[in-house]
């Protein structure tokens, strides 16, 4: 696609930024409702609710990989259409049980189901958003495209917290969650807009022209493709050490080190804002390494160096006895982790090319099975640490763990360098990305 047919990367990337703002506050917004309501209110047990929160996990991770195939046999405005639709209806299906049933066993259950079903649309959600920036961003803006996508993601989050307690102190959780599900419905009609909008018209040739034909056997082909087998492994390991912000760092700090809960979620809140900021700042930095490093080293050069110095000062914060220290050295790991968002979702679409959605798919399949690993073994290794270390030096260990994960992680960066297609990206300016050079020295290889 030449830069004249793209949609206007200036409307596309606020746009998708809303998208996946809207998706996280939708994913995280149950676990303030199973706080504030559920568990104390309802009765539902601690275990029965964390049950809800993987139901949607694993439904996300299975259906993950089919979400990344539909992205390219579709295309990824329809799909993200669709999730947004799909997203409403579910949503307000959450909120709709709240209203319908009141005793605990039949709340859970449908709850079970719905997140389920949420988790199922949502998969193709930040595959599509990179396939979109890869379709409709220049090459030498992409990386910075994608963390600004990503950031959002993390704005969501935060404003989860504060948003959703808000809501469900005025109107109660169920009606808060129809007020959520017509805020989907509102931003999927933006960006159904929005993107019509942005898009030039296209010629008579475009208009007749279709896109090349993907089937179901070529998923085997990425299968087979090293480099992205070893993207996926990498990002499996960043998933187990970035889920832990998301889980477990609220609880480490007001159980195991006995703050206030108050303070406790304003310390995960700012770590998750710098997460944010280092996607920014992580995708800025990717679209500038500088040239006269070889193509390799420049896609691998922000990824690599923020997964180890996430870990090392991460281990260094647990070595801390101040709580506040501990928390900045937690906040600048996360910065350092979330630069590498932006430089993972680029290179993924990029080394898929034709089947970059499927590509993305398969990577963000690996980082929510390190996910969806990370809140089941931090617990158990600080249970089984605390045994013969105690519960604050067996937490400790635990979380030391994943710091040690991370580092692992980025040395299989080294195993990343062709693409799946032979010709993954014919843009005219695709010589202009650190990612597609690398790419193209070794494409004769594939």
């Amino acid at each position: 696609m030449s830069s004249s047919d793209r949609t206007n990367p200036r409307a596309v990337v606020p746009l998708l930024m809303l998208v996946a703002a809207c998706g996280h506050f939708n994913r995280v917004g149950i676990s303030v409702a199973g706080t504030e309501r559920l568990i104390p209110v309802h009765g539902i047990a601690p275990d029965k609710m964390g049950m809800v929160y993987s139901a949607f996990l694993l439904a996300y991770t299975l259906a993950m990989l089919p979400g990344g195939f539909l992205i390219d046999r579709l295309g990824a405005r329809t799909v993200l259409i669709l999730w947004g639709l799909g997203s409403t209806v579910f949503v307000a299906c959450s909120g709709a049980i709240g209203l319908s049933v009141s005793e605990a066993s039949g709340l859970w259950l449908g709850l079970m189901i719905v997140r389920s079903l949420l988790g199922m649309v949502n998969a193709p959600l930040h595959p599509a958003a990179a396939r979109t920036v890869f379709d409709e961003v220049s090459a030498n803006s992409r990386a910075l495209s994608n963390g600004l996508v990503t950031g959002a993601a993390c704005v969501g989050i935060a404003s989860s917290y504060y948003g959703m307690k808000v809501l469900i102190d005025r109107f109660n959780w169920p009606v808060t969650f129809l007020v959520s599900s017509g805020f989907t419905l509102f931003v999927t009609i933006v960006w159904t807009l929005g993107t019509r909008a942005a898009r030039p018209a296209a010629s008579p040739s475009q208009a007749d022209s279709t896109p090349p034909s993907v089937n179901l056997s070529d998923i085997g082909i990425v299968l087979r493709n090293r480099s992205v087998m070893f993207v996926t492994l990498s990002y499996m390991a960043f998933g187990y050490f970035q889920y832990l912000f998301f889980y477990w760092i609220t609880y480490y700090f007001e159980t195991i080190q006995k703050r206030p809960a108050s303070v406790a979620l304003g310390y995960s809140t700012m770590i998750t804002l710098a997460m944010g900021v280092g996607m920014v700042g992580g995708g800025w930095l990717a679209d500038h390494t500088p040239n006269s490093l070889p193509p390799r080293m420049r896609r691998a050069f922000v990824p690599v160096l923020g997964m180890i110095l996430s870990g090392f000062i991460f281990e260094l914060g647990l070595l801390a006895s101040d709580s506040q220290v501990t928390m900045i050295a937690f906040a600048i790991a996360a910065m350092a982790v979330g630069t590498c968002e932006g430089v993972f979702w680029t290179t993924s679409v990029e080394l898929g090319g034709r089947y970059g959605g499927t590509a993305g798919g398969l990577m963000n399949t690996g980082g929510n099975i390190g996910g969806t690993l990370s809140p089941y073994l931090t617990p158990l290794l600080g249970t089984l640490f605390a045994r013969h270390y105690g519960d604050d030096m067996g937490w400790r260990l635990s979380l030391a763990t994943a710091g040690a994960i991370v580092i692992l992680g980025a040395a299989l960066w080294w195993g990343v360098d062709g693409p799946v297609d032979s010709n993954p990206n014919e843009d005219d300016d695709s010589a202009e990305s650190p990612f597609a050079m690398a790419s193209a020295d070794i494409s004769s290889q594939i």
